[in-house]
């Protein structure tokens, strides 16, 4: 038997042979092109992971500022209540760059009003310059056998038309119809007229007291922030307040009268009517807000700030002009 022959393979053509791989110039525009592509997705990388890093240093110093502003919002709506300003004694008030609100509280029913009682089966009027238990004691009647001022209380005197601050810093109950207070010797508490100086006479009719509830709010450079008080110091009457929010770099407040006149506080003894205390229609504070830390890639390296200014117009002045 013969063996079969198998015809002879021909030779693959020199073209196929070519296509078989990549050229250089193809592998070169495949590194460009995947370079290029590459590139692009970095930077877009870097962009987006700068802005994430600049969105949230913006929305720490916009977080600041929201709670300032909810902050002093809240508060200066309280202003006036139960307490309507005069020319001289404004329950809202701006002085150096401290905010000061001034309101009757309810606890839960307004606090009582408490007349004066010297005690002393006279009728001289009015008193001797001073207190009548002191120089810096009045005493008073009680209310159903009671009293709610206390050590530390802010509270309200009223001497016919004129008005003090006093910080109390001592009660006595008198039996069971009256009780004394003491009171811090100063002449000015929040910006306002304090204890009985400039000669201010006790009226025996017409005096009485009531407590109060003061919120205040101040710049405090070294900390860089805003400060807000409830309580007043004992040795000398200014407020005592823990940081509201820090990273301030800085901060004003100023009043808005009738007729949108503004001025930085109020004066009822001037000349000028505009910026009498029973005038005042809102409240402006600015604040400069920082971010807490700098960031090199964001803004250049240089701190992230803005600037913010809330104007908020208490209800109850609005309410004692539309009154009158």
């Amino acid at each position: 038997m013969m063996p079969m022959r198998t015809a002879p393979r021909s030779p693959q053509p020199p073209a196929a042979r070519r296509r078989s791989g990549f050229t250089i110039v193809e592998l070169l525009i495949s590194l460009t092109v995947a370079l290029v592509v590459l590139s692009a997705a970095t930077a877009f990388a870097m962009t987006s992971w700068e802005s994430r890093r600049g969105w949230t240093l913006r929305e720490g110093v916009d977080r600041n500022a929201r709670f300032i502003g909810m902050a002093v919002g809240r508060d200066a709506a309280e202003a006036g209540i139960d307490l309507e300003s005069t020319p001289v004694f404004g329950s809202i008030g701006t002085f150096a760059d401290t905010l000061s609100v001034l309101s009757v509280p309810y606890e839960p029913l307004v606090a009582p009003t408490y007349r004066f009682d010297a005690m002393d089966n006279d009728t001289i009027n009015p008193l001797p310059p001073g207190g009548n238990c002191g120089t810096y004691c009045l005493s008073f009647q009680k209310q159903d056998g009671t009293f709610n001022l206390r050590e530390g209380d802010l509270a309200r005197l009223q001497v016919g038309g004129e008005r003090r601050l006093l910080l109390i810093t001592g009660t006595s109950s008198l039996g069971s119809d009256h009780f004394s207070i003491e009171f811090l010797p100063v002449d000015q508490i929040l910006g306002r007229p304090s204890g009985l100086g400039d000669s201010l006479r006790i009226d025996r009719f017409g005096t009485a007291i009531q407590k109060l509830k003061a919120v205040a709010y101040w710049y405090d450079p070294e900390k860089r922030a805003v400060m807000r008080s409830e309580r007043l110091s004992s040795s000398t009457g200014a407020p005592i307040g823990e940081v509201l929010a820090d990273g301030v770099d800085e901060w004003a407040a100023s009043l808005i009268f009738e007729g949108g006149a503004e001025h930085a506080r109020y004066n009822g003894a001037d000349t000028d009517s505009t910026n009498d205390g029973h005038r005042i229609m809102a409240v402006k504070v600015r604040a400069k807000v920082m971010a807490a830390r700098v960031d090199p890639v964001v803004n250049g390296g240089e701190p992230v700030y803005r600037w913010y200014e809330w104007r908020v117009a208490p209800r109850n002045l609005m309410y004692e002009k539309n009154r009158l």
